[in-house]
C-alpha cells in the first residue's frame, strides 16, 4: 500500500504540477479531500486542490521538481521537494515578472482508496514574495 501512495503523489507531482495536466487531479484526489494548510481564498475539496494546480501551471513556465525524498508510512506520504520555474503569469496574486523563483516545500499527503484525502503542508511563500520583488530582503 505505501508504495501505491507514493506512485499517488508523484503522479500528482510529476503530471499535475509540473506537466500541466490539471485534469490528473480528478484521478487522484478525493472530491471531499481536506486541506489543513490551504492557499488565501482556496476552495474545499478537489476543487481548491485543482485551482492550486491551475495557478501554478499558468503561473509559472519551464517548471521542474527536485524529489529529495518521498517516504510512506502507512496511509501517510511525507514529500520534500524544491520546484522551480519562470513567472510568466498571474501566481499568489502577483502579475508575471518573468524572473526566475524557487519554491521549497514540505507536504504530508494521506491516501485512502486509492485516492489522496487529506493534505498538510509548508511553503517558504516568504521567500516566494521576495523572489517575486513583492517584499524586500
Amino acid at each position: 500500500m505505501s508504495e501505491e501512495n507514493i506512485a499517488i503523489v508523484r503522479r500528482l507531482t510529476e503530471e499535475g504540477f509540473v506537466g500541466g495536466k490539471i485534469e490528473v487531479i480528478d484521478d487522484l484526489v478525493a472530491e471531499n479531500c481536506v486541506d489543513h494548510d490551504p492557499m488565501p481564498e482556496q476552495p474545499a475539496g478537489r476543487e481548491g486542490q485543482r485551482g492550486v494546480c491551475q495557478m501554478v501551471v499558468s503561473g509559472l513556465s519551464d517548471r521542474t521538481v527536485a524529489n529529495h525524498y518521498l517516504v510512506a508510512a502507512g496511509d501517510t506520504v511525507t514529500e520534500s521537494w524544491t520546484f522551480h520555474g519562470t513567472h510568466t503569469g498571474d501566481f499568489m496574486g502577483v502579475p508575471a515578472t518573468g524572473r526566475q523563483i524557487e519554491i521549497r516545500g514540505i507536504e504530508i499527503w494521506r491516501c485512502a482508496n486509492g485516492k489522496i484525502v487529506e493534505r498538510r503542508g509548508v511553503l517558504d511563500t516568504g521567500a516566494v514574495m521576495q523572489q517575486l520583488g513583492v517584499v524586500g530582503e
